[in-house]
């Protein structure tokens, strides 16, 4: 009978990487959790089994956590943010960093894989990734970084975010030239001229799936209230002419036009209106979800995308979304949800990449 690979996720969130594990080929079972949000734990009940889960990691002592195979953790990232307030390992929220650096040399788990925002690389010039990855190195684990962008796992939306694969006690080689990342490359450099435990593992992530776009993950109904219907909006959309609306599928953000102030007045990233024939912006986890322009009839409408399709956005599948439509979450709780989560086709290849590299190991 083949061995289950016995995994730990640390802020798990709503399951980002349980979903991609379960879609991965990796025979596994989960048998610790961790996440300190009570509604997002009750989304996570939804899909997934509450019996190890348990609450605020810095309560746990490393010894009482399980042995296990592979860490996943995407930790917070408020504090790595551009929309934060950069205070780094000054802000509690950047230290969460080290209850992985303590559990992991406590544990010793085969492999961990960590996920954050694209900033995580530049904050503080660089002396944050620094430190993390000083510390993965420490503890003896060989790893290699980069930023993947989701829309190259075929989701609709262009996300790029940090990723860091460690291996414990493997083998080790120089940095080679990252493919997908500039700043990347300088932290490779200093990693090889510090002579950090390196390995060459994320160029040969690649993913052939493919490509979708908002149109796929529409709702066939959405309730009126995600409708931007004043007297004003529904004026200025009899200016628009069909033959200047993009026809022609993209894999980039194509955004149509900016609602002028006077028509509605908000900030300038929430009056910009997208096409469904691109890709989404970057979700955030916030209400004021992207808005998009559809044709209803003879008449444009334009409307923001409601938490379920921000959800199929991240890459989560419809049985996972059919079970949160039965939650009956607030439409708050799960637009916040939808934009901290990890999206799980990234994860589901980067498990299978890891399997392929390390299958010996395993």
């Amino acid at each position: 009978m083949e061995r289950k690979i016995k995994v730990v996720s640390l802020f798990s969130g709503i399951g980002g990487f349980e979903k991609g594990l379960e879609k991965s080929n990796l025979s596994h079972e989960v048998v610790f959790a961790s996440e300190i949000d009570r509604f997002a734990i009750n989304t996570y009940g939804y899909n997934f089994s509450l019996r190890h889960m348990h609450g605020d990691i810095k309560q746990v002592n490393e010894k009482d956590i399980p042995n296990h195979d592979l860490l996943c953790a995407g930790f917070p990232c408020q504090s790595f943010s551009v929309a934060g307030k950069r205070k780094g390992f000054n802000d509690i929220r950047g230290t969460l960093f080290f209850d992985i650096v303590r559990i992991i040399k406590e544990k010793k788990p085969k492999y961990i894989f960590l996920e954050n925002v694209k900033n995580l690389i530049s904050h503080d010039d660089g002396n944050t990734i620094k430190t993390i990855l000083k510390n993965i190195s420490e503890c003896n684990y060989t790893f290699d970084i980069t930023v993947i962008n989701s829309n190259e796992a075929g989701v609709p939306q262009s996300r790029e975010r940090t990723y860091i694969v460690g291996v414990y006690n493997y083998s080790t080689e120089k940095f080679e030239t990252d493919k997908r990342n500039h700043k990347i490359n300088e932290i490779k450099t200093w990693a090889n001229s510090n002579k950090l435990k390196t390995m060459n593992f994320f160029n040969n992530v690649s993913f052939d799936v493919k490509s979708n776009y908002i149109n796929d993950i529409l709702d066939d109904e959405v309730d009126s209230k995600y409708y931007l219907d004043s007297t004003k909006i529904a004026n200025f959309l009899t200016t628009l002419e069909e033959k200047n609306m993009v026809s022609k599928k993209d894999r980039k953000i194509i955004k149509q036009f900016d609602l002028p102030k006077e028509v509605h007045n908000d900030l300038e990233r929430q009056r910009r209106v997208y096409s469904t024939n691109g890709i989404s912006p970057t979700l955030l986890a916030r209400s004021d979800s992207p808005k998009i322009i559809i044709k209803d009839g003879e008449k444009f409408r334009i409307r923001k995308l409601t938490p379920y399709e921000t959800l199929k956005i991240q890459g989560f599948d419809k049985k996972f979304v059919n079970n949160v439509i039965k939650n009956g979450m607030s439409d708050t709780q799960l637009y916040k949800q939808a934009g901290n989560a990890v999206s799980p086709p990234v994860i589901t290849q980067i498990i299978n990449s890891m399997m392929e590299k390390f299958n010996e190991e395993v």
